[in-house]
């Protein structure tokens, strides 16, 4: 009984460490917490104190109690179970070494209030990590007649990670890195990434999966714990992270793709764990037709050639029947050119123009010469589109970047976050924000947006960049290769025109138009353009 009443506390208080903020329906209370997490590291026989902020936006006064207990890994997924104290424990517990009121705490309505705590480390406390939490929330009250009145309990959590100094282990390592199907007709695909901690303290790794299409260039980067913390792995516990990665889709990167992940963790000395996976982007019906067309293309070149060579004999003055007596005995007879052709084709044109007098005997005599020769000339039109678009293939696969979009996955089916590749970027450019000496006013209320349509990657994120060095806030930023443009333009809601027309003077005067609505959502959207490199 007492395993199954652990079970089942475990479960109930799950899904309070997984969303610090809850709003409870059936009495209409919305209660958060702040921080959800704390990290402390502290030496044996230290004493840390903090406080927790409690956030009451209800109309009413709420009580609330506080408790805290054990904390451990459950699954891959991410998910912890909670172990309450047990009566007499022997204090080895990070539970144990915490000191908070257990007292009713009344908090105001629409205010917060600030609950303080103690942790003291017992000297002789084991080293590495040791994991609670505190529980903020309401307890089942008492009947007017003093019997018990069973409601459940309405909790928030707040995570305690401590890492006591001493013997401390930081050992991690990829346990898995796999791409969830190898096969796909699209540049989508999905990542799972097993991490599994082997030593004593919790580690979060952080770092990037690079993706490559079958060239070596780049076609998107997954940050991992970089720009936001997506999860720590527990000691002896294996966390899985999933993501999923939509690239820009091109003929040019059909074929065999890698992906390379490459993580780093660690604070007494920085590790590093690699992995790497495989898989192939084939549109099957595209490729079929690519295949048919290839194979016109040899069949009807083929036939041109045969041609060619027929008429190189005829030139040479051999009959078809005789070839192959005259590659025996070729001593004494004509020598047959491969050039002779067009030769005799040259030859024949400048004739033909020696014959003309009037401009419209010279086009005459040209067309006539095209028609004779038509077969060479498309041999030749046939060679000259087969090299542009050899040479247009080579160059869109070796293009360096392309935009891409990043799905961070709770679990399979649940989206956490989204990323693109312009904010990928953005992140990593120096910050200069407000450093520009640009006096233009920023727009007071209207929501800005910036598109990258220059098919350029990065130049999203370098005007986002320059707009808030002249102090304008960018509330989105976006890439769209598939709909390039040259020029640069604003598109603003009619409210927002003035604004969007003070916006176009600090950006060389760029065009702008009304719209209904944004495609974007925003009140002002600027569609960059290739034109914006010179800027």
């Amino acid at each position: 009984m007492d395993h199954l009443h652990r079970s089942f506390f475990s479960v109930i208080l799950l899904f309070f460490a997984l969303f610090p903020e809850a709003v409870f329906a059936e009495n209409a209370i919305t209660l958060s917490i702040s921080p959800s997490l704390y990290e402390m590291s502290a030496e044996p026989g230290q004493e840390w104190r903090s406080t927790l902020k409690i956030v009451n936006v209800n109309k009413f006064d709420l009580t609330v109690y506080a408790d805290v207990v054990n904390f451990a890994p459950r699954g891959e997924g991410g998910e912890g179970m909670f172990m309450p104290v047990d009566e007499g424990g022997e204090g080895f517990t990070l539970a144990e070494w915490f000191t908070i009121t257990t007292e009713p705490i009344i908090i105001p309505r629409e205010q917060s209030v600030e609950i303080p705590f103690a942790v003291r480390v017992p000297f002789d406390a084991s080293p590495g990590g040791h994991f609670a939490a505190i529980l903020i929330g309401t307890k089942p009250i008492a009947s007017t007649d003093g019997s018990s009145k069973l409601q459940t309990a309405q909790m928030v959590t707040s995570l305690f990670f401590a890492r006591v100094a001493g013997d401390v282990e930081e050992n991690g390592t990829i346990r898995e890195f796999s791409a969830e199907k190898t096969i796909l007709g699209r540049p989508e695909a999905t990542f799972s990434l097993r991490f599994e901690n082997k030593g004593n303290v919790h580690l979060q790794p952080r770092g990037e999966i690079k993706i490559y299409n079958m060239w070596g260039e780049e076609r998107g980067i997954i940050p991992i714990n970089q720009q936001a913390n997506f999860g720590n792995v527990l000691p002896e516990s294996i966390r899985k992270f999933l993501f999923t990665w939509k690239g820009e889709w091109s003929v040019s990167d059909i074929g065999r793709y890698s992906a390379v992940a490459t993580l780093g963790y660690g604070t007494e000395e920085v590790q590093f764990a690699s992995a790497k996976t495989y898989f192939w982007v084939l549109p099957l019906k595209l490729l079929f037709g690519i295949l048919v067309g290839i194979a016109i293309f040899v069949v009807l070149l083929t036939w041109l050639i045969r041609l060619y060579v027929r008429h190189m004999l005829m030139v040479a003055g051999v009959g078809i029947e005789d070839y192959q007596s005259v590659r025996q005995r070729s001593e004494g007879k004509r020598k047959v050119t491969f050039h002779a052709p067009v030769q005799v084709g040259i030859l024949d044109l400048s004739q033909r123009l020696k014959a003309t007098k009037t401009f419209v005997e010279r086009m005459h005599s040209l067309l006539t010469f095209a028609l004779t020769y038509r077969l060479f000339f498309l041999a030749v039109s046939l060679v000259v589109v087969f090299v542009s678009i050899l040479v247009w293939y080579v160059r869109s696969a070796n293009t360096a970047q392309r935009s891409f979009e990043v799905v961070y996955l709770q679990d399979e089916k649940t989206e956490r976050s989204t990323t693109n590749s312009e904010e990928i970027i953005y992140n990593s450019l120096p910050s200069v924000k407000g450093s520009g000496n640009d006096t233009a006013s920023p727009p007071s209320a209207a929501s800005l947006s910036v598109v990258n349509r220059s098919g350029k990657s990065g130049l999203g994120a370098t005007i986002r960049l320059k707009l808030e060095e002249r102090g304008y806030t960018v509330s989105a930023l976006a890439a769209d290769f598939l709909d390039t443009q040259t020029r640069t333009v604003i598109t603003a809601v009619a409210s927002s025109y003035d604004d969007a027309l003070v916006l176009s003077r600090a950006l060389n005067g760029v065009p702008v138009s009304i719209v209904e609505n944004n495609e974007t959502g925003a009140d002002i959207t600027i569609y960059v353009g290739s034109d914006a490199e010179s800027w």
